[in-house]
């Protein structure tokens, strides 16, 4: 019936599978043809006005503080300007950082700066020596605004200056624009939408990037404009919203279409690779149940046998010596506490399994409980010929536990490493690992193979080199790890160097209690 299922799965969902590659194939096809019309509507003009926009506010922004600091210059007392540009303050011409008063000869009268002496010197030297003779002041005409726009030792400098006439004579009142601030603070304000950050940036004339990020994808869909009078070398440019897309897809359509079809079969691949995972992983779950029901049953009835085998003995006094008699009750006193064990595992793993399994954590002494649970087990160790050890670090906290779950944990251990050790002895060591503290249990076993350290905490596995004569149901390791998950650790298993597996789980140290002030002593808050 299983086979038929699988089937019958296959016959459906494959053709549906390849059904949808097709219809997603054929509507991306659609999609990805309508995308290259785009092209076809781009309106040029409307860039165009966007971009002559943006220009005119740089441009009035630059103008508006040319005027404000032309406006506060007094002509008859030019030593004063360094007092009045401290007035003005930052906040009306932010992008002003030097302002200076010169005669008709050039020599300055005036000088204000809003900066360090090093960087005051170093500016007035560089105005002297490079920026005043491109002026050319004596051909600028009264009461005309002008601006230089060039670049000196691999440094842009905006001026603007202005000729004004007192008493006969020429004067000259010129202010330096930082540039850096102009792009720092200024472009970003200006172009804070996410679609400037996208579509607009500055460029020198070698095309070179001053703001912004590049907008060579955009191909032929940039539309740029230089500053008129400011700014004039600098160009701003402006890509339409839809141009990275536009230019991609007129060179990438023939590649789009071959991805759409490999997109198609690959879908219909990973539906076939979904659908045998599926198949393969439910029949592995089917073949570990079926081997589970296996171990159990055989598990369950090879104690039963024993135990009825010798009560029959016992019962019909064919047992002649009281040596034999106190042997046969201790066989059948083992494996009732063998099959007790068992029968406890399979209960906690079905509660689990149903999620009816409630823990109910109390603060306790981990090594009370980790010494009742090897006194439990000591009998059946020592009776196949093994001995136990353990090892407790000193002044171990309290920790967080279920006394119940938590000694069902350290049995199955115990379990798993006198199966495995036949009869080596057992170590187990309690120690505190930072917020944890850590029960392990080693035996002196064949170790577990490569590759299966993590595998071994699955419900119903079984290791592939498990010993033909070691039988177990393959949740006890299952119950060790969901037990200590609930109790805040994890469970772990490791080769030892010197040989055998060491396993174990962690438990969460118990948080510390608040203190409670005594009679007449004030809380602390």
């Amino acid at each position: 019936m299983s086979r038929f299922r699988f089937r019958l799965l296959y016959l459906v969902l494959l053709p549906a599978i390849a059904i949808a590659a097709g219809v997603l194939g054929y509507y991306s096809w659609r999609a990805a043809t309508s995308y290259t019309r785009l092209g076809e509507e781009t309106i040029a003009e409307s860039t165009l006005l966007l971009v002559s926009e943006k220009v005119d506010q740089v441009e009035q922004e630059i103008i508006e503080a040319d005027n404000a600091i032309f406006a506060m210059v007094r002509i008859g007392t030019p030593t004063a300007i360094e007092e009045a540009f401290a007035e003005l303050g930052p906040e009306q011409t932010p992008s002003v950082r030097a302002v200076l008063i010169l005669d008709d000869t050039g020599n300055v009268l005036g000088y204000a700066f809003n900066g360090g002496g090093d960087e005051k010197r170093e500016l007035l030297k560089v105005f002297q020596d490079s920026i005043l003779p491109d002026l050319e002041l004596e051909r600028q005409r009264l009461w005309r605004l002008k601006h230089l726009h060039a670049t000196y030792d691999d440094t842009a400098y905006l001026i603007s200056y202005k000729a004004m006439r007192r008493n006969g004579r020429r004067y000259y009142i010129v202010a330096q624009h930082d540039t850096a601030w102009i792009v720092r603070d200024l472009f970003p304000e200006l172009f804070a939408t996410e679609e400037g950050k996208r579509l607009y940036n500055v460029v020198d004339e070698e095309h070179h990037r001053v703001y912004g990020p590049s907008l060579t994808r955009a191909g032929d869909y940039v539309v740029g404009r230089r500053f008129p009078t400011t700014l004039y070398n600098w160009r701003l440019q402006i890509a339409p919203k839809q141009a990275p897309l536009l230019e991609r897809q007129s060179r990438t359509r023939r590649w789009n279409e071959i991805a759409l079809v490999a997109i198609a079969f690959l879908v219909i691949l990973l539906g076939v690779g979904f659908v045998l995972w599926a198949a393969d992983k439910e029949r592995r779950l089917n073949a570990l149940k079926a081997e589970f029901v296996a171990n159990v049953s055989h598990e369950l009835k090879t104690p039963l046998s024993v135990v009825r085998m010798f009560a029959e003995l016992l019962l019909t006094k064919r047992v002649q010596s009281e040596e034999k008699q106190e042997q046969y009750l201790e066989l059948i006193c083992r494996e009732s506490e063998r099959l007790s064990a068992l029968i406890e595992n399979v209960l906690d793993f079905a509660a689990l399994e149903g999620g009816k399994r409630k823990y109910e954590l109390r603060d306790g002494h981990l090594e009370d409980v980790v010494t009742r649970a090897i006194d439990t087990f000591r009998y059946r160790i020592e009776s196949e010929g093994g001995d136990v050890c353990l090892e407790v670090d000193p002044e171990l906290p309290l920790v967080r536990l279920d006394e119940q779950a938590v000694l069902l944990s350290v049995i199955n251990l115990l379990d798993n490493a006198v199966k495995y050790g036949r009869g080596s002895p057992v170590q187990v060591r309690i120690e505190r690992d930072e917020d944890f503290v850590k029960i392990s249990v080693r035996d002196r076993g064949p170790g577990i193979p490569p590759g299966e350290h993590r595998r071994v905490f699955e419900r119903f596995y079984r290791t592939r080199k498990n010993p033909v004569d070691v039988r177990g149901s393959g949740i006890g390791l299952s119950l060790v790890k969901h037990i200590a998950e609930a109790h805040g650790g994890k469970a772990w298993a490791e080769n030892a160097p010197e040989g055998g597996a060491i396993v174990g789980f962690s438990v969460r140290v118990a948080p510390a209690p608040h203190p409670v002030p005594s009679a007449g002593e004030p809380a602390i808050s």
